[in-house]
């Protein structure tokens, strides 16, 4: 008898080691997230009541992704798709959400402009996605209101320490040209943006033009996206600026998991780039 219910004991210890071995390989995704940004929202928010799954990895361009089987299971589960504005547009997005075959995925946009690694775009990003979190779990949502207040709160006095540190940088009305998806954060920096580029290659005319422009302002610094590519470098050794490539997401750039660490660490780029020039022109 005593044998008996060993073996059984055991018996039920294996099942749950093995149960316990599935759910970690197969974990719970309560909303796919369109990017990073999402994610870390939800996240600091929700605090562990709803679990997110990021769609696109920090360092891609959001533009191009291809569906992994992966995702078509995470979403086919899930309560929701939420997703930035010019996300909707993507052929991906809806591949993915016919494939994973969810009638009761709710496909969420959050429509923002502007930038989200500029603070006040970040904390409009913040109230929205925690409107769709309440609207997606009712029962807590009092509780995101009050994370999301917190956040916003430390999103703010983040953005006066940033812009503190912009005047220490005298970033001010400095000259740059930079990718088209770095304008938003540089004219909100304070920079002055003479002129953007695309994520292409330059076309003969278009790097010509651009040349001519650099010049006659003294273009101080070619700002590129990580995301986008690094298209300026040459063009800053044509003129003789400094080249920088700053990155559009958290996790971009080693340990810049959050967006306060991206956000410091593209300053510190900016900040190295300025003292370049400073050193070569005075």
């Amino acid at each position: 008898m005593q044998r008996r219910v060993a073996i059984v004991i055991v018996a039920v210890a294996v099942l749950g080691l093995i149960l316990a071995l599935v759910v970690r390989a197969h974990p719970t995704t309560d909303v796919v997230a369109g990017s990073v940004f999402i994610t870390n929202i939800i996240s600091e928010v929700a605090d562990g009541r709803l679990e997110p799954r990021t769609l696109i990895r920090p360092g891609d361009c959001p533009g191009h992704h291809d569906v992994k089987p992966s995702d078509i299971r995470a979403l086919s589960d899930s309560r929701a798709l939420i997703i930035h504005n010019y996300q909707q547009n993507y052929a991906y997005v809806d591949k993915l959400v016919q494939s994973a075959d969810n009638p009761d995925l709710a496909v969420i946009v959050i429509d923002i402009m502007g930038n989200w690694m500029a603070p006040p775009v970040q904390a409009e990003a913040v109230n929205k996605i925690t409107q769709t979190l309440g609207e997606i779990d009712p029962e807590n949502a009092a509780y995101y209101e009050e994370k999301a207040a917190q956040r916003v709160q430390a999103i703010v006095e983040t953005g006066e320490e940033v812009q503190q540190r912009l005047a220490d940088m005298e970033a001010e009305g400095v000259k740059v040209i930079c990718g088209v998806m770095q304008a938003g954060f540089l004219n909100w920096a304070g920079f002055d943006i003479v002129a953007t580029h695309g994520p292409e290659e330059f076309g003969t005319g278009e790097k010509s033009e651009l040349v001519a422009k650099a010049r006659e302002a003294r273009v101080a610094l070619v700002i590129d996206n990580l995301q986008s590519g690094e298209q300026g470098k040459s063009l800053a050794e044509d003129i003789g600026a400094v080249h920088v490539t700053l990155s559009n997401f958290p996790g971009g750039f080693p340990n810049t998991e959050t967006w306060e660490k991206a956000l410091d660490r593209n300053l510190d780029l900016l900040e190295e780039a300025l003292n370049e020039w400073s050193d070569l022109y005075g």
